[in-house]
């Protein structure tokens, strides 16, 4: 199989993933286990010698393969689940043997198959069993021992696939696949049976949108209704959404909407049940290390939820005992006219306890839970410090900052971060003009010259406020508290105009409406984007792979989008809303106002410079 997936033309059009699950498995659904490998390499390799893509060599074998081997279709065959030996020797198989002979043909020359069938045809008129083929990333369908020339996606059966129902056992389509998926293929001739896995992939068979103006209703219906399937089932029996062939389905702007509501009351149930313990707690865990936190309520809640402020406690590199002082000091420090004012225990007591890479995600997680439990506002979330504290907001604002409507630095040293990511929050320093230690005070007032100079240059960005305090040292009399009313003015804007993403040495694999793999995660890099109207540019790039989410509220969805990279046009066309990308983009903040419907995916040629 190897050998065969290495010495093929195709080799680097065929993830590794793919290769293990449609080129590597030895058999298809349960015919006999027959050592057709080698035999089949031998006999069909010269017949695809020329082919450039699995596709191609997949159309040519379905036209020889059958003639060589002397196979035809009958329904007088010995039995159903013929393996291809056995199928040789009749001389004679039904769609399910001469499918799993092609399967075996098309794999022991290195292309990715499997193979897909139906239980019953939604007009009752029986089943049948065909084969889908990897090609040019993604999957494409055939008859076996029915070709259509060179052509795939081409059959008999496609008006009677197009009636083919996702959310009914018997009327769906589905495609056999090695590892485990949370569901079997129903085998007609063996019911039985369950230990063939298998996707549900009737989404692709059914009819496509009629005109490029959006995506086909009866299909996004289909979609929703296959959703409303899985949400019914409990939570662990249900198989990844993003992998299951509905959630690719187009959706209609209401349906996305309709699924995005229904995706958040379940993910609320989800965290209700899951993290309830750690909020009665008042603890949270990563990895080995916990951060008690504790948090007051005050005043009234608005329509849209509370106000969060996050408000880090100074020490640092001491003792435990002084950290849990200066902690204790941090609970009733400020007090905001509303909302929730909470104060977490740092994990370590290290000189740099609030800016370490555990930080960020277990911040991610206070947030995720706040917004459950106490209805938190997921736009109003503020971030503030003093002393060592001031260090962290300095640190995790702006590599947070798409989390946060603003924040608030008191008396702290920025150490090596920039202000650079801060472009859409609210900002404000204050200090002591006699806060001499670390050159705390001249730092301050050179980062306020910092963000004077971003903002002259991007009048749309870097709002700020920076106090220095001329009497005052280290401890300001709480002069500071002035930070607090002056951040409750700002929401946050999850989808603005304009993006300047600065990596830290902590880098974060998604920022606004901009997203990377880990490969692209990389430190003190800068990406700058910006959207106006339909179309997306990318100012300044430091990777070459980059992910762009789009929701309603940033564009029309249903018309092209185009993405720009200096003169290069890295996408045009319209993005679908999908299911896969709703749960994706939920799944990964458990922010209600960070769900995104629709993503694109662009890369940059080798030899273009960004």
């Amino acid at each position: 199989a190897y050998r065969a997936w290495r010495e093929s033309a195709w080799t680097d059009q065929v993830p590794e993933s793919v290769f293990f699950n449609d080129v590597l498995p030895y058999a298809s659904i349960n015919e006999r286990r027959d050592n057709w490998r080698a035999d089949f390499f031998k006999r069909f390799r010269p017949l695809v010698a020329k082919a450039k893509t699995p596709g191609e060599a997949a159309t040519q074998l379905n036209r020889a393969i059958f003639g060589r081997v002397k196979v035809r279709y009958s329904t007088g065959r010995p039995k159903a689940d013929q393996s291809p030996y056995e199928s040789i020797e009749a001389g004679l198989a039904s769609c399910t043997g001469l499918s799993v002979l092609l399967i075996d043909a098309c794999r022991a020359v290195g292309i990715p198959a499997r193979f897909v069938g139906t239980p019953l045809w939604a007009d009752g008129s029986g089943n049948h069993s065909w084969v889908e083929v990897y090609n040019k990333g993604g999957w494409h369908f055939t008859g076996a021992a029915e070709p259509t020339g060179n052509q795939l996606d081409r059959a008999w059966f496609l008006g009677r696939a197009s009636k083919a129902r996702a959310d009914h056992r018997k009327h769906a389509i589905y495609a056999t696949s090695y590892k485990p998926t949370g569901q079997s293929f129903p085998m007609v001739w063996l019911p039985e049976a369950t230990y063939v896995h298998a996707v549900n992939v009737t989404a692709r068979y059914l009819p496509k949108p009629k005109t490029p103006t959006g995506p086909d209703a009866k299909v996004s219906a289909v979609a929703m209704k296959s959703l409303g399937t899985w949400l019914s089932q409990p939570r662990d029996k249900r198989p990844p959404l993003a992998k299951q062939d509905f959630s690719k389905a187009a959706l209609t702007k209401a349906d996305a909407a309709k699924a995005r509501t229904q995706l958040w009351a379940d993910h609320v149930t989800a965290i209700r049940k899951d993290r309830a313990a750690e909020m009665k707690a008042r603890v949270l865990s990563h990895g080995n290390l916990k951060m008690p936190f504790h948090y007051h309520v005050y005043g009234k809640k608005p329509k849209s939820g509370r106000s969060l402020y996050i408000s880090l406690h100074g020490g640092g590199g001491t003792t435990q005992a002084v950290n849990d002082q200066q902690w204790n000091n941090q609970k009733g420090l400020y007090k905001p006219a509303e909302g929730v004012y909470l104060s977490p225990r740092a994990p370590t007591n290290t000189w740099n306890l609030w800016h370490q890479g555990h930080i960020d995600p277990l911040f991610d997680r206070l947030i995720e839970n706040l917004i459950v439990f106490e209805d938190v506002d997921p736009d109003r979330v503020y971030l503030m410090g003093y002393s060592a504290g001031g260090d962290g907001v300095y640190q995790v604002a702006p590599r947070m900052a798409d989390r946060l409507a603003a924040a608030a630095m008191m008396a702290g040293h920025p150490n090596d971060s920039t202000p650079h990511s801060l472009r859409n929050i609210g900002f404000t320093i204050h200090m002591g003009g006699r806060d001499s230690a670390y050159n705390r005070n001249k730092v301050a007032a050179a980062w306020g010259q910092q963000l004077g100079s971003l903002r002259k240059a991007d009048p749309k960005g870097y709002a700020h406020l920076v106090k220095i305090y001329p009497n005052k040292g280290h401890w300001m009399d709480r002069l500071d508290a002035a930070a607090v009313p002056w951040m409750a003015k700002f929401r946050r804007n999850i989808h603005p105009d304009r993006i300047v993403w600065r990596q830290d040495d902590v880098t974060h694999s998604r920022f606004y409406w901009l997203a990377v793999d880990n490969k692209n995660r990389k430190g003190r890099s800068t990406l700058i984007a910006s959207r106006t109207g339909q179309t997306i540019r990318i100012e300044t790039s430091p990777v070459k792979r980059l992910t762009i989410r789009f929701d309603d509220k940033m564009l029309d969805l249903d018309k092209p989008i185009v993405v720009q990279s200096d003169k290069l046009t890295l996408h045009k066309g319209v993005v679908p809303r999908t299911l896969a990308t709703l749960v994706t983009t939920l799944a990964e903040r458990g922010d209600p106002r960070g769900v995104f419907p629709a993503e694109v995916v662009v890369e940059w040629p080798k030899t273009a410079a960004r």
